[in-house]
Order: structure tokens, then C-alpha cells, then sequence
């Protein structure tokens, strides 16, 4: 897969701004594995309903939070708790929002600073849930629009999502090709 260095768009692999990366009822309370930006990740919803996506290893001895059916944590429904998640193997638990470990049940000693997992911005627009990525770790700088009214329409079309896999190429191939009416005739053997 070519790089944005190779396309001239600076030192980062992905552009920073909005992806989807699922769709609203795949986050649940159960985490859910998913890998964006070359990085295992998890999401999962919070008891407020609210979207969470963390990078997908426990800091304590690198358990997956979402590969795990069988310990008690999971079994018992207790690895998402509030708005923060347990990992399956200790039961370490960390904050969605900050990815600071805010639990530690087996033990009495203050929680070591170096205990937190990293945690995306995520949003539930649309039917779709959306991560800000940036390599460098900025913030979101803008907003998805707001299209609640529109959505609420029974004339809007809602979107069905076609999974296509994983594809190898860099995302700016894919505008590219969305814009690049010329191609189509040598690549695809057509003109509309």
C-alpha cells in the first residue's frame, strides 16, 4: 500500500479527519475488535449509550479487550461498566473517555500513572459510527453536520453498507478514482 509520503501528502500513513468504521448497531455492550489505521482497536458502548473506540491491548500484559469469551469478567457482564472498560485477563478497568485506569480490584496501591490505553473520539452519526484520527494526537478541529431533521424524513435515503474487506490501497486512491472520469474507459472498458 502506498504511503501519504509516497503521495506527496506529508509524513502520515492516513490523512487526519472523520472515517467510519461501523455502524450503529455494532456497538454494543459486548466489545467488538476492529482494525483502522494499521492499529487493533475496540469499540464498544458505554451504559449511556454513548460510542467508545481504545486501542485494543490492556498496558498491564497486552490481553485484547475483545478477543476473551471465557473469563468471568465477560461471562459475568461486567467488562463494560459504566463508561469505562475491563480487561478480561485482570480485570484492570480504564476510562472510555480519558483511557486513564480508574481500577485496579485486586489491589490497595495507588494506580500507576503509566496504566492508561488510548482512546479515540467517536460518534454515532447517522447510523454510522465515526473515529477522528490524527497521528499526531490533535483533536477534533471540525464537526460531522448536524443532520438530525433530515434523518428523522421518511423522503431521505438512509445508506445500506456494503463491506468490501479489507482493501490495500491508500484512501486517496479512492477519491481518485471517484473523480477521475478518464480512467474509466482503459481500466473498467466503459465510458458511463
Amino acid at each position: 500500500m502506498a504511503t501519504a509520503a509516497e503521495y506527496g501528502l506529508g509524513q502520515f500513513e492516513f490523512p487526519r479527519g472523520w472515517f467510519m468504521v461501523g455502524e450503529s448497531h455494532e456497538a454494543t455492550k459486548k466489545p467488538q475488535a476492529i482494525r483502522y489505521f494499521g492499529e487493533d482497536l475496540v469499540m464498544y458502548r458505554g451504559d449511556s449509550g454513548k460510542v467508545y473506540v481504545v486501542e485494543a491491548y490492556c498496558p498491564h500484559m497486552g490481553s485484547h479487550f475483545a478477543q476473551n469469551d471465557t473469563s468471568y469478567v465477560v461471562l459475568e457482564d461486567r467488562q463494560v461498566e459504566d463508561e469505562g472498560i475491563r480487561c478480561p485477563y485482570h480485570g484492570w478497568k480504564f476510562d472510555g473517555g480519558s483511557g486513564e485506569c480508574v481500577e485496579i480490584p485486586y489491589s490497595p496501591a495507588p494506580i500507576p500513572k503509566a496504566a492508561c490505553i488510548k482512546t479515540y473520539p467517536a460518534v454515532d452519526w447517522g447510523g454510522l459510527i465515526f473515529v477522528w484520527y490524527d497521528a499526531e494526537g490533535g483533536e477534533p478541529d471540525y464537526e460531522l453536520p448536524d443532520i438530525s431533521e433530515q434523518w428523522g424524513n421518511p423522503s431521505w435515503i438512509k445508506w445500506r453498507v456494503d463491506y468490501m474487506g479489507q482493501v490495500d490501497l491508500h484512501p486517496i486512491e479512492v477519491l481518485d478514482n471517484m473523480v477521475d472520469k478518464a480512467h474509466f474507459e482503459p481500466i473498467h472498458g466503459c465510458m458511463d
